[in-house]
């Protein structure tokens, strides 16, 4: 088969990756387009993984549009060479690569439908099929839909695909629990128009906290990180607590059972985060103004010297109720293609 995977954010590069070698080792052709978005081109090329540079993002919404006509066009240059049989990705221009030339294209998401509105009502509508966890909160485009019991960050942080490595920690002289992680998001999305998260009086608060630990910085967009940032799942592992205004680094911490918190305005909207804090309490959540409680938590998280034994037991709940989302993906894809090759006149894949 002739696959596209179009990968737009580095979240999706550590979604697809294992799912990518496997289908190579397979002898499928895969043609990997990029979105020039933070650390994705440096992660795909450590990774040894070719691919095409189609776009970079754009500072508002006039450049949004310009970047997605930009990688619509690019995509259909693409297709027309290559002759796709489908495509895979988390993306609007594989949705449109199927309304113009009818490939099959799997697009997987993690937000509610209500959270990415815009996204939504321009991508689902010529999807084949949407690849939602179970949790997720939807009204329409229900026949189109597949749901999985896990989460995307699940397909390479699940203990079958992930081990950490504590001999990382000598490379930038970390010692294990001695180290807390702040995330600072961009939040320039679309849908981040109008968000909040960590401020700078907030943060020079909490600093005085982690008086006791190291502080490791990750700051989206930065042109100089900390962390390289093939390593940053490894340190996310061994760490005390991540700190975070971004979704899918809280999401990452949870699923390695690490301390999660989480201060943004998306308090409440996203059922993946929420079945996570509410659930399996891997992940607490704050507005940005509730800035003495924060605190009160963080300080009560710190000093309990049963922390990690408790997040630990919420993990082992979490996994025992969640699949390995990356052998998910295998068996669904073998799947489709096993489909394709018994109908080869009326292709389902």
């Amino acid at each position: 088969m002739k696959l596209l995977i179009d990968i737009g954010h580095p979240a999706h590069f550590h979604l697809f990756k294992n799912l990518i070698i496997y289908l190579k080792e397979n002898r499928h052709k895969i043609i990997v387009t990029s979105r020039n978005k933070d650390v994705t081109n440096s992660l795909l090329e450590h990774y040894g993984i070719e691919f095409i540079c189609i776009s970079e993002p754009r500072k508002n919404i006039f450049g949004m549009i310009f970047e997605l006509i930009q990688r619509g066009i690019n995509i259909i240059q693409l297709h027309i060479k290559n002759n796709f049989d489908a495509s895979i990705g988390s993306t609007m221009s594989i949705a449109h690569l199927s309304a113009i030339f009818d490939v099959p294209s799997y697009n997987f998401g993690e937000d509610d439908d209500d959270v990415v509105p815009l996204s939504s009502f321009i991508t689902f509508p010529f999807s084949t099929k949407i690849i939602n966890p179970e949790s997720i909160r939807c009204k329409r485009w229900k026949e189109k839909r597949v749901f999985y019991p896990s989460y995307h960050e699940l397909a390479y942080l699940h203990p079958n695909n992930f081990t950490p490595d504590e001999n990382v920690l000598k490379k930038y002289k970390l010692y294990k629990k001695k180290y807390v992680i702040a995330r600072f998001s961009a939040l320039n999305a679309y849908h981040d128009m109008k968000a909040k998260g960590i401020s700078n009086g907030l943060w020079k608060r909490l600093e005085i906290l982690f008086n006791n630990y190291e502080i490791v910085m990750s700051i989206e967009n930065e042109k100089s990180h900390m962390i390289d940032p093939w390593d940053m799942h490894h340190l996310l592992a061994f760490s005390k607590m991540i700190i975070s205004d971004s979704q899918t680094m809280t999401i990452e911490g949870s699923v390695l059972g690490i301390s999660s918190i989480r201060i943004n305005t998306f308090i409440g909207k996203l059922t993946v985060i929420d079945e996570l804090e509410k659930k399996y309490k891997l992940a607490v959540g704050f507005f940005p103004h509730e800035e003495d409680k924060i605190l009160n938590v963080v300080n009560a998280i710190l000093v309990n010297p049963q922390t990690d034994k408790i997040w630990a037991e919420r993990r082992s709940k979490l996994l025992a109720d969640k699949i390995d989302f990356n052998n998910w993906m295998i068996e669904f894809f073998d799947n489709q293609i096993s489909e394709n090759n018994k109908n080869c006149n009326s292709p389902t894949f």
